[in-house]
């Protein structure tokens, strides 16, 4: 383009276009080195073209404030025709948006050579792009140059279409390239490619396990422990021999979270591993596992929504990059299901980035029966083909394994506990909350510590105030649920501990809990007498865990109860798909001796094994069997949310509009997106999901004539958010308890309880 200087295309405002392009080809081939230990020959075209487009005199007036130009579409059609590879094309097309579904005859084969060869016919070869058409083999004066006729468009298509299979392999190079790519361009979009994306190195300090192990609280379980721990040791590294997927079958209580640490901190030294990620079911439970690794490991990344919000405008770009996009970037990881999951298989292209983080490293899965059950087979097949091709170890490690995968088990033969540390009873007849209660007045409920769970987030609240109301039980009375915001759930946990710490230097008394399926695995608690409301048979046996846990002199009791409404309706129908509900039920109609049934801890093994043996058939859906039809775009959720409920900000200190306005007010740039993400987290440790019809009750009779905005304790601040404010505090949201609906309220609160 004739009279344009050196400097002046630009990538972004102030970064010459030559220099983001080259430095994004450099971080990603720096970043795939260390991670994968090789280059993708296609991985430098990726970078070096993917927003060459940029250079179009619209997008260089957009930088400038003057309308829009899609660059990324022109880059992929300009990198097709150079490359001849459609997936070099694709992953530049969508790398600001997301993967697509059979993209080669959605969109190449419909798209328009006049229309695409006019674009880029207006594309300069700028001052200062003659590197990368050295590296490219561009020779001439324009990129239109290297755009084939119409009849040579139409033949590289049908090329293409007739030799580009659309299969897991396929995939698989694909996202990896996307994830590089992907990476690469948005640090550098971040740090201005000032800084080095030098990962750091896995270190583990010598006998670091043992003084950790040193330091631990003894239990009568303690010696069993170290036997376990031991064993596991001695015989698993000759085990596992390789990339694949292995097991790891060790009882509730067994100490599986540091064994399995040690064990992958082992692997991953020995076979030069990349990183450690550990995997685990709910936020709820990673910084309990985040602080264990932390005081073992010198750096370890704890990965959720709500961890990132001590980055600010004070970090380094680096850290902000981190925070912004959850890159895992440390060497030790610590994640959940629901993160692991978009690494996988979301089609967004943010989301991908982590992808290749899996290779070269030992992902440990904790408690992969929390996947739902119709997606296990498929999820089992993706984690075994990704630890063949990406030379990666998966462990999956729980008291019941699920049929989800044919790995190798490590654990040294049948682990076997010293004692039945508690006896599970199932009572058949569908009770009533109160006739519940009564029962468990009559098994000796004020007297035990004792743990109730429940199937819906209403019945937990009834059981709590029931009991409360009833004064069947001493305070401390504790309660936990998704109603409950982050802040008071890691306030409820922190006191259970102290709590039962005290215990165990014979101090402190009775500590009671009602809650939700939050408990249900990988929380370090200890209850005489557990309580469950039916459910599949496999997350009984993770709350049982629960029971006696370090094995007291008095045995455990697991009570399961079927319980349901006024009307009779049960409430795990509200949650459970009712065929687990009845399979589990017949596992225990199967124990029926003379009306009375009731098994032993040791027995808990046969009974999930064939509990998982009706399951088999059940488990053959989800984004797996997708790819391999060429779907790479669809979308699935690992846990369904309820698409009619609201985010309810509680607002303790009376400051949280403030921040929401102040959220609203920034521009959509880098650097305020980066300032409305922080503010955004901040709150987060108050924010909860409770059904839009709820809060509209809450807010028809907290109406009439209000005067003042400081007298309204609930309002709604924009669709799909709402905030409880200071003076709804004590009614609305309480912090003992979390979100109260209106009905309860009423039942408990209203009548002068």
């Amino acid at each position: 383009m004739p009279g344009l200087m050196r400097g002046e295309v630009e990538s972004h405002p102030g970064r010459p276009l030559e220099d983001h392009l080259l430095k994004t080809a450099n971080l990603a081939e720096d970043i795939a080195r260390r991670c994968l230990g090789m280059v993708p020959e296609e991985l430098r075209y990726i970078g070096l073209l993917h927003d060459v487009a940029k250079a179009h005199p619209r997008f260089q007036a957009h930088l400038k404030g003057k309308g829009r130009f899609g660059h990324s579409e022109p880059s992929g059609c300009l990198a097709l025709a150079i490359t001849r590879d459609i997936i070099i094309a694709e992953a530049i097309r969508c790398h600001h948006t997301r993967m697509r579904d059979d993209f080669i005859n959605e969109f190449w084969c419909n798209s328009d050579y006049k229309d695409i060869g006019k674009v880029l016919a207006e594309i300069p070869m700028w001052p200062g792009c003659e590197v990368l058409a050295r590296e490219i083999g561009i020779q001439g004066d324009s990129w239109i140059e290297s755009w084939p006729s119409s009849q040579g468009w139409d033949g590289l298509l049908e090329y293409i279409e007739d030799t580009v299979s659309l299969d897991e392999d396929a995939w698989l190079n694909f996202r990896v390239l996307y994830s590089l790519l992907i990476t690469a361009d948005r640090l550098d979009a971040v740090s201005g490619g000032v800084e080095d994306m030098v990962l750091p190195k896995f270190a583990l300090p010598e006998g670091v396990f043992e003084e950790y192990i040193a330091g631990m609280n003894p239990t009568p379980l303690a010696a069993w422990r170290q036997g376990i721990r031991r064993k596991v040791l001695e015989t698993a590294p000759g085990l596992l021999s390789g990339p694949g997927v292995y097991t790891l079958t060790l009882p509730t209580g067994a100490g599986k979270t540091l064994v399995a640490l040690e064990l992958a901190a082992n692997v991953a030294q020995r076979d030069s591993k990349y990183s450690i990620i550990y995997v685990l079911p709910f936020i709820t439970i990673v910084e309990q596992n985040s602080n264990v690794a932390k005081s073992i490991f010198q750096t370890v990344q704890q990965d959720h929504h709500l961890a990132y919000q001590g980055e600010g405008e004070e970090s380094g770009s680096l850290q902000r990059f981190v925070a912004m996009f959850r890159y895992w970037r440390e060497p030790v990881v610590v994640t959940t299901f629901a993160k692991l999951w978009e690494v996988l298989y979301s089609p967004r292209a943010n989301d991908s980035m982590c992808f290749h983080r899996m290779a070269n490293a030992v992902i440990v899965l904790d408690e992969p029966q929390s996947i739902p059950v119709r997606y296990w087979k498929g999820f089992g097949e993706t984690i075994d083909f990704v630890a063949r091709k990406l030379d990666s170890v998966f462990i999956l490690i729980t008291a019941t394994q699920p049929r989800m995968v044919k790995g190798k088990e490590l654990a040294p033969g049948k682990i076997v506990l010293p004692r039945s540390r508690y006896t599970v009873r199932y009572f058949k007849e569908s009770l009533n909350i109160d006739e519940m209660l009564s029962a468990l007045v009559g098994q000796g409920l004020a007297c035990r510590n004792t743990m109730v769970v429940a199937n819906t987030r209403k019945a937990a609240l009834e059981i709590l105030f029931s009991i409360r109301k009833r004064s069947l039980v001493r305070e401390p009375l504790f309660f936990l649920s998704s109603w409950v915001t982050p802040a008071d759930r890691k306030r409820v946990f922190k006191e259970l501990r102290a709590i039962e710490e005290q215990v165990s230097v014979g101090q402190g008394g009775f500590r009671y809990l009602v809650s939700t399926q939050v408990v249900e695995a990988g929380a370090d608690l200890d209850f005489d007498m557990v309580v469950r409301d039916i459910a599949p048979l496999d997350s009984i046996v993770q709350v049982a865990g629960r029971c006696n846990r370090h094995m007291s002199d008095q045995e455990g009791l697991v009570l399961v109860f079927e319980l349901a409404d006024g009307q009779g309706k049960g409430y795990a129908k509200a949650v459970y798909d009712p065929i687990l509900i009845n399979f589990t039920r017949e596992q225990f109609l199967a124990l029926d001796r003379d009306g009375e049934i009731q098994l032993s801890e040791m027995q808990v093994a046969d009974l999930i094994n064939s509990y998982y043996e009706k399951l088999a058939d059940l488990n053959d859906d989800g984004p797996w069997f997708e790819i391999r039809r060429g779907k790479w775009g669809s979308e699935f959720s690992l846990f369904d949310e309820p698409s009619w409920e609201s985010t309810v900000l509680i607002d303790y200190r009376g400051d949280i509009k403030t921040i929401i306005s102040d959220i609203a007010k920034k521009a959509s740039g880098i650097e305020d997106r980066d300032k409305r993400r922080k503010m955004w987290q901040e709150i987060q440790d108050y924010a909860i999901n409770v059904p839009e019809s709820e809060l509209k009750q809450w807010d028809d009779k907290c109406g009439g004539f209000i005067y003042d905005d400081r007298d309204r304790k609930i309002e709604m601040v924009s669709d799909g958010l709402w905030i409880v404010n200071p003076s709804g505090i004590g009614h609305i949201y309480r912090s003992d308890c979390g979100f109260v609906p209106v009905n309860i309220y009423r039942k408990f609160f209203e009548d002068g309880f």
